[in-house]
């Protein structure tokens, strides 16, 4: 059964009798849902009245329907048939529940009618397309006439007409994340999750630097904890074999030299073991990859839709990794390059918060990098000449104006590690947008005193070995670390264990 005239008549009944329900189901009902052209008619009247702040009357609606000159089939009376709706049993939960119901048998409809639809479709098709051509064209036909994802007709709503029930929930179900936990335990106090659902994590770095190792081994570690599967998709700057390796190498601790040459096998016991002890640790991984190096950004967005439906399945929950976001083989035109960029980054932006969602909640976070222009993070090894801020951003203020996070990694220079000792790693994370923050606000957005006085942006202290990635605190834990030379004391810290 494909649909239900008393399970719409149900829905109209609650409608009529409790009017205020409707803003629990304005979000994903049409009157397209429903089957019936009465019904139809009935629940676009009380629709717009609903939205105009119009109080209902069923004599009043009867009356609207009637000058409108819409007349119902087989000469059923108007103002009848909905005094019979009014006087139906109902009640305020059912509301929601038929409302439900109504939207999965039209769901079902849509999906009867576009498989019929492109099996005629296929039987007349150029056979001299090739295979992306067809898969596209009854997507086409398939989204087209769908509403595939659960979203239905969008209009404005007061804020504040959820705000208990949203908070009093929140208090009921306490939490110290607002998504998966990342690997770095400070880099998460001070700016929360990375990888909320619907939310886009940018890494901005110079060619080199580490920006693609950094994005595969955070969501690496990631999916190793929380079990949630990556879609890593390359642009087509490193292969597969080349990911496998640097992953290995992450993993194993083994020199990536005696990876790629195939001469770990030669280099000792302890070499051998650690390498296929990898093997056991990634049966568990979910970590799926793609290369769409020279792919349109619309094909892009149809891969990443199959294989979320196909593979992840509905309602589970996701992490995307883009590296890194480029122009790809999209037709420029008259665009440039900035504009063609900014396309990309709406159009991700619209696939994890509008187009996959599940209870009209996202479910994929996202983490992509970028290259940073050429007057941006210097390679120069010396202080004096880097920047850290916005503009270094290269391409689009999209990819600025779209991330949740915006930060960026560099190595450090010569007389920061001279500085240092080397106690607190070989890079830098510094964090100069962010959306959400995490438990330690205070020293997030707070700038650290240094010794000589001076101000300075706090960020994280990061140690590249072999590809494998450690957190070492930081710029206040640096600071607090030199109690040896009464820094601490100075500036009122502490010393912190990290």
């Amino acid at each position: 059964m494909i649909y239900s005239s008393e399970v719409e008549k149900q829905l109209l009944a609650g409608l009529l009798n409790y009017p205020d329900k409707y803003v629990e189901i304005a979000s994903f009902m049409s009157s397209k849902d429903f089957f019936f052209e009465p019904h139809q008619i009935i629940y676009s009247f009380l629709k717009s009245d609903y939205e105009s702040g119009n109080s209902i009357d069923d004599i009043i609606l009867a009356e609207r329907i009637k000058l409108s000159g819409i007349s119902f089939e087989d000469n059923i009376n108007v103002s009848d048939y909905i005094r019979a709706l009014k006087l139906k049993k109902s009640s305020k939960d059912s509301v929601a529940e038929a409302a439900k119901e109504v939207k999965k048998l039209s769901v079902r409809r849509d999906i009867s009618y576009n498989a019929q639809k492109i099996q005629k479709e296929m039987k007349h098709f150029d056979s001299s397309k090739n295979l992306s051509e067809i898969i596209n064209k009854a997507d086409d036909i398939y989204s087209s006439n769908i509403n595939l994802y659960e979203n239905g007709e969008f209009f404005p709503q007061n804020i504040f007409t959820d705000m208990e029930d949203l908070v009093e929930l929140k208090g009921n179900n306490p939490t110290t994340h607002f998504g998966p936990t990342g690997p770095h335990s400070r880099l998460h106090e001070l700016y929360g999750s990375l990888l909320r659902p619907g939310n886009i994590t940018t890494i901005v770095a110079r060619t080199g630097v580490g920006k693609t190792q950094f994005v595969m081994d955070f969501c690496t570690k990631v999916s190793q904890e929380t079990g949630i599967p990556i879609l890593h998709l390359d642009n087509g700057e490193m292969s597969k074999e080349e990911l496998i390796m640097r992953q290995c190498a992450s993993l194993s601790g083994v020199p990536l030299s005696l990876l790629e040459t195939g001469q770990w096998r030669q280099a000792g016991e302890e070499t051998v073991n650690k390498v296929r002890a990898v093997w056991k640790i990634v049966q568990n991984y979910k970590f799926y990859y793609q290369n769409v190096g020279g792919m349109e950004v619309d094909a892009i967005m149809q891969l990443c839709k199959h294989f979320y439906y196909g593979q992840i399945k509905r309602g589970n929950p996701m992490i995307l990794s883009f590296d890194y976001i480029k122009t790809t083989s999209e037709k420029m035109g008259n665009k440039n390059e900035y504009q063609v960029v900014g396309e990309m980054v709406d159009k991700f932006k619209k696939l994890i918060q509008r187009d996959i969602l599940f209870e009209n909640e996202p479910k994929i976070a996202m983490i992509t990098s970028v290259q940073s222009n050429r007057t941006g993070i210097t390679n120069n090894r010396s202080s004096d000449n880097i920047v850290e801020d916005e503009s270094i951003v290269s391409l689009s203020d999209r990819i600025t104006q779209f991330s949740s996070h915006l930060l960026s990694l560099r190595q450090k220079t010569m007389d920061e590690l001279a500085e240092e000792q080397n106690l607190f790693g070989t890079h830098r994370l510094t964090c100069f947008k962010y959306r959400h923050l995490g438990e330690n606000v205070h020293r997030a957005i707070q700038p650290v005193r240094m010794p000589n006085g001076d101000l300075r942006k706090n960020f994280i202290n990061l140690d590249f070995d072999n590809f494998n990635i450690t957190e070492v605190g930081d710029l206040q834990d640096m600071i607090d670390s030199q109690v040896d030379v009464g820094f601490a004391e100075e500036i009122g810290g502490s010393s912190i264990d990290i």
